[in-house]
C-alpha cells in the first residue's frame, strides 16, 4: 500500500462563542459529534501506545514509516480536540469525569491486561469506523451548514482518518492475521464505540433538556433512518470489514474526497492546516 500520509497541525482558532448546538437545526448530530470529540483524545492515545508497542515486531521499513506517520497524525487529533473542550467547559457541560473513567477503566485496563494482538485488532476496527464515518459525513456534506470553526475541525479530522485508514489493518496482518482475531476485535470495538458515543451524546442532550423532545427524536430518525441513512450505511460498512478479502483501500472515491477537503483547507488564509515536522 503506497498511500501518502502527511502529518498536519490544526491551527484554526476555536473561539469560545461557538454555538452550543453548532449544526443549526440538528442538536442530535451536534451532540453526537461533541461526544466523539470528548472520546477522541483517550482513544487516540490508546492507538499511539498500541502502535508504539508493535514497532519491535515490524521488520518492513515502509510499514514502520507509515505507522510512525499515523502516530504523528493521531497525536495532532488529540491536541486539536482537547482545545475544543474549552468550549464545552464554557457551555457548562459535565463530561470530564466520564472521559477520565473511560480512559482509566477501558483503555488503561486494555494496556495492562489485553494481549497486543487484541489491542491491534481493536485499533484496526475503530480506524475502519473512523474512516467510514468520515467518508459518510464528507460525501453527504452533512456538516455544510455547521459553524465554520467546528466544521473545519471535524472535516480535517475525518479527511486524515480516510488518509491513513489502511495503516492499522496492515499492521494487524503482521501482528495477528487470523480472521478470528479480526472478528473478536470487531465485536469488542463496535460494542464499546457505539455504546460510549451514544451514551455520552444522550448525557449531553439530557443536560440540555432536549433528550425527550419530539424534535430530537425526529432528528434521530432522520440521521439514522431515511435522511442520512447512518444505521443502514454503518451496517454495510461493518459487513465489509468482516469480509475475508476486505482491505481498507477499497473505499471507493474516499481518497479524492479527503484530498479535496485538505486542499480546500490548505488554501485558506491563514491556512487552517499546516504540515508538521516528520521527526518523532
Amino acid at each position: 500500500m503506497g498511500e501518502s500520509i502527511t502529518p498536519r497541525r490544526f491551527v484554526a482558532g476555536l473561539p469560545l462563542d461557538i454555538p452550543q448546538h453548532w449544526l443549526p437545526g440538528n442538536e442530535v448530530v451536534s451532540s453526537l459529534l461533541n461526544a466523539y470529540t470528548i472520546l477522541v483524545p483517550a482513544n487516540e492515545a490508546f492507538y499511539i501506545r498500541t502502535l508504539n508497542a508493535c514497532m519491535r515486531h515490524v521488520a518492513n521499513d515502509a510499514l514502520r514509516e507509515r505507522c510512525q506517520t499515523f502516530i504523528r497524525q493521531e497525536a495532532q487529533h488529540g491536541v486539536a480536540h482537547k482545545r475544543y473542550w474549552d468550549n464545552l467547559d464554557a457551555q457548562g457541560y459535565a463530561y470530564r469525569g466520564f472521559e477520565r473513567a473511560v480512559d482509566r477503566v477501558i483503555f488503561r485496563t486494555m494496556d495492562r491486561y489485553a494481549p497486543l494482538w487484541l489491542r491491534v485488532s481493536l485499533v484496526s476496527c475503530v480506524e475502519h469506523i473512523n474512516a467510514f464515518l468520515g467518508y459518510e459525513f464528507l460525501s453527504q456534506s452533512i456538516l455544510v451548514e455547521a459553524d465554520p470553526s467546528v466544521r473545519d475541525l471535524m472535516e480535517w479530522h475525518f479527511a486524515e482518518e480516510i488518509e491513513h485508514r489502511a495503516v492499522a489493518f496492515d499492521l494487524l496482518q503482521v501482528i495477528a492475521p487470523r480472521y478470528a482475531v479480526r472478528l473478536l476485535g470487531a465485536l469488542t470495538t463496535t460494542t464499546l464505540f457505539y455504546a460510549l458515543m451514544i451514551g455520552m451524546a444522550a448525557s449531553l442532550l439530557v443536560q440540555d433538556r432536549l433528550l425527550w423532545r419530539k424534535a430530537s427524536w425526529r432528528q434521530v430518525a432522520h440521521h439514522f433512518g431515511k435522511g442520512h441513512g447512518m444505521a443502514r450505511r454503518t451496517l454495510r460498512h461493518l459487513r465489509e470489514y468482516l469480509r475475508r478479502d476486505f482491505h481498507p483501500s477499497r473505499l471507493e472515491g474516499a481518497d479524492d474526497l479527503a484530498a479535496q477537503v485538505l486542499a480546500r483547507q490548505a488554501r485558506k488564509a491563514p491556512p487552517t492546516v499546516v504540515a508538521v515536522s516528520s521527526r518523532t
